[in-house]
């Protein structure tokens, strides 16, 4: 049950198509309190997470399909990377009951699942629970990517389906990312994009340009504004527009606003 997902110099063109015409975000956001963004700019580098480092338990939740006939499951161990051999004997193995095949493929499963990266971000910096959660209630930042100033890192955002059911998944035809990108309708709110990475997990370095700008927090301190600033400067990231959100006056939202300096 091998996974690779790759661009060619072709297929990135086919997606900076797409981006121009509106259908891929060029533009995505994350959310960051300021020492995970002072992190970010010293080690010029983003962090592509394994979901069982999610705060969501359900994360790539799926319902196994155990209708498999002797073939069909020696064909899934054969797909997951086995010989044939140890292919054989397990089918064999499941035939006679000696172990559960549905519990068995949910471990194959799972063993790619979470060997994959996850970079998750969002559609739009004025957020009201994404500031209060993954800002630090607002005395972070939400930092501001351009995708198509680093394609390699980026490419290419895949929109989160949310769906109050798992994934029906089938071991021979089920498309992985399907499980990728499930999450319950509860998160909705977050309307998030989600970059993977399936043979990387960790710091990825990415090209200063794509960082763009940074939007402070309604609550963030002058301070933390200067270090963000001076930190940025000296880490290279010459690019940068700076932002602040401000509180709306007769309304519950943001505006984001440029740094007077």
């Amino acid at each position: 049950m091998a996974l690779s997902i790759s661009y060619s110099k072709g297929e990135k063109e086919l997606i900076r198509y797409f981006i121009k015409r509106g259908d891929v975000p060029c533009c995505l956001y994350k959310y960051r309190t300021i020492e995970g963004v002072k992190k970010l700019l010293e080690s010029h580098s983003i962090y592509f997470s394994s979901y069982r480092e999610f705060n969501d338990p359900f994360e790539s939740s799926i319902n196994i399909l155990t209708d498999y006939t002797p073939q069909q499951y020696y064909d899934s161990f054969i797909y997951a990377g086995m010989g044939p051999e140890l292919a054989e004997e397990l089918t064999t193995q499941v035939s006679n009951g000696t172990i559960d095949g549905n519990t068995l493929l949910r471990q194959l499963t799972d063993e790619v699942v979470s060997s994959v990266g996850y970079f998750c971000m969002a559609a739009k910096p004025d957020n009201l629970l994404m500031w209060a959660h993954y800002a630090d209630s607002h005395k972070g930042v939400c930092i501001k990517f351009d995708i198509l100033k680093d394609q390699e890192s980026f490419m290419v955002p895949i929109k989160v389906d949310y769906n109050s059911q798992y994934i029906d998944f089938n071991c021979l035809t089920s498309d992985l990312l399907s499980v990728f990108r499930r999450k319950s309708p509860v998160w909705e709110y977050e309307d998030e994009y989600r970059i993977i990475k399936t043979d990387h997990q960790g710091l990825w370095k990415i090209n200063t340009d794509c960082l763009v700008e940074i939007i402070f927090g309604c609550r963030t301190t002058g301070k933390d504004k200067e270090s963000i600033k001076e930190l940025a400067s000296a880490s290279g990231f010459s690019n940068i527009m700076y932002y602040e959100a401000k509180m709306k006056k007769d309304s519950y939202g943001l505006d984001i606003l440029a740094c007077d300096s």
